[in-house]
């Protein structure tokens, strides 16, 4: 693994957890989903584009809100030829949390709130990311089972307390799949029928075979066979077919990180090929480039890393496998 990568930073929002590809104007551009994720500061939920072109950025205008929106994990799907962008929201009042999916219907730079389309269920308990597919149907991870600070650290340490609930796009919900550690990305591999879930405790991410809406848990397959992937966050698939998470490989570091700052947290990104599994390790930084890495997509060689904290994006410009 080489890692002398040039480099550089985009700045957008605070808390850059997640990216999504949008090519409904024709060209992809990146959009990313920004809240301040710190305790004690103001909340301020956002999403920005990113032309990967040019690297240009443009605050994205939220229109028609019916309710504050603090955002996530994110997808992008077209579904009857209309462009949405789906975001998991985390709203707190007082002590009680909502954990919503609110749809956009996507109008260049404009997003319009589908007020009629906000989804919520008690099986949904504490969600991280989604996928969402064509027919409106999603698959969303719970990382933990409530907000309390004990479970993340439980979690983490690989006790089976996640989960994975789908929503049929009909009305109906149900737990998918069980006893998982920490899950945080997901992704739906339509062509193969499979689903592969970012299992973080368990340093993996792992694949089960789909039958309609029947995961298969006893037909699994793992990274862990070429390697491990601590604490694996966000999942996204190229336009080459490889499949990209950034990892936290010092749990402990990340939990300093997340109380102050100028606490270095180390990242790992990672490639996988679905198909087989195989992982290969691309690029890691001990914090010095960017700290508590979230997502990672790679466009025309050139790869782009999220983080959970500070606002920017790190490019890394030559990324071939």
């Amino acid at each position: 693994m080489d890692n002398n990568y040039n480099t550089s930073k985009i700045k957008v929002g605070s808390g850059p957890e997640d990216m999504a590809i949008d090519t409904s104007l024709g060209s992809p551009r990146i959009i990313v989903s920004c809240d301040e994720r710190r305790k004690g500061k103001t909340k301020k939920g956002a999403f920005y584009a990113i032309n990967p072109t040019t690297n240009e950025v443009s605050e994205l205008i939220i229109e028609n809100a019916s309710m504050e929106i603090h955002p996530h994990g994110i997808d992008i799907v077209t579904i009857d030829s209309v462009t949405y962008l789906y975001a998991i929201s985390h709203n707190q009042t007082d002590e009680k949390w909502r954990h919503p999916v609110v749809r956009f219907e996507i109008q260049g730079n404009r997003l319009l709130m589908d007020t009629d389309q906000i989804f919520e269920h008690e099986l949904m308990c504490v969600p991280n990311d989604l996928d969402v597919l064509e027919d409106g149907s999603f698959y969303a991870s719970n990382y933990i089972p409530n907000m309390n600070p004990v479970e993340s650290t439980k979690a983490i340490l690989g006790m089976k307390t996640g989960s994975i609930v789908h929503y049929d796009g009909k009305g109906n919900w149900q737990i998918a799949v069980k006893d998982l550690c920490y899950p945080n990305g997901i992704w739906v591999n339509k062509d193969q029928d499979h689903l592969l879930i970012a299992n973080g405790g368990c340093r993996e991410v792992a694949r089960f075979k789909l039958e309609g809406k029947k995961v298969h848990t006893d037909q699994k397959e793992s990274t862990k066979k070429y390697m491990d992937i601590p604490i694996g966050d966000n999942l996204l698939i190229d336009n080459q077919g490889v499949l990209w998470t950034a990892a936290h490989p010092c749990p402990l570091k990340f939990i300093d990180h997340v109380e102050d700052s100028a606490n270095k947290s180390p990242v790992q990104i990672f490639a996988i090929d679905p198909a087989t599994m195989k992982t290969s390790l691309v690029f890691q930084n001990n914090g010095d480039l960017i700290n508590a890495a979230s997502t990672a997509i790679r466009l025309n060689n050139r790869l782009y890393i999220s983080q959970v904290f500070d606002p920017f994006i790190l490019v890394v410009d030559g990324v071939e496998l």
